[in-house]
C-alpha cells in the first residue's frame, strides 16, 4: 500500500501542505513514517526552497494525496 507523508508549512500567515515522499519514492512504511517523519521533514526542509517556513504540522496518509493548494 501506498504511503504518503504530507509537511503543513507556514511563513507567516501563508501555510500549504507539500509532499515530503512516498512510499514509491522512498520505501517509508505506515510505521516509518509516524515514527521518522519529523526526522525526514527537518533534512527536507534543510535541503529544499522550504528551509525559510515552520514546519506547523505533518501527517502520514495511506495512498495517494493531493495537497488541498494543488486541488
Amino acid at each position: 500500500m501506498l504511503v504518503t507523508l504530507v509537511a503543513i508549512l507556514c511563513n507567516a500567515q501563508l501555510c500549504m501542505e507539500k509532499v515530503v515522499t512516498t512510499s514509491d519514492l522512498s520505501g517509508i512504511t505506515m510505521g516509518a513514517c509516524a515514527v521518522n517523519a519529523q526526522i525526514g521533514i527537518a533534512d527536507w526542509l534543510a535541503k529544499g526552497p522550504y528551509h525559510d517556513w515552520r514546519l506547523r504540522s505533518y501527517k502520514c496518509i495511506m495512498g495517494k494525496y493531493v495537497p488541498k493548494n494543488e486541488v
